[in-house]
């Protein structure tokens, strides 16, 4: 019996450390994976901004897109109306 006791005690200490160990690297990881969610959250996050910041430029650009065609139809209609008086001068400029 006192050849079993040294054996116990040997195994009680192997189990004890395995069981620390096991806890130490259970607690890293766990912080580990932590650090990689928040991560995660974080560019999840600024995805959505971009998202948003993207839908709001196509936006701004339809609305640029249609000014630009009233703009140029003004721009045309004003060079006929120049083009008309153009005329005009040079017919009085004849007589």
């Amino acid at each position: 019996m006192s050849n079993y006791i040294p054996i116990i005690i040997s195994a009680t200490a192997l189990l004890f450390s395995f069981y620390s160990a096991n806890k130490k690297e259970t607690k890293e990881d766990t912080t580990a994976i932590t650090a990689i969610q928040i991560k995660l959250e974080n560019i999840g996050a600024d995805t959505k901004e971009i998202k948003s910041d993207v839908r709001h430029m196509k936006e701004d650009l339809q609305q640029i897109r249609e000014r630009l065609a009233i703009v140029e139809q003004s721009a045309k209609s004003a060079h006929k109306r120049i083009d008309s008086m153009a005329g005009v001068e040079t017919r009085e400029d004849r007589q």
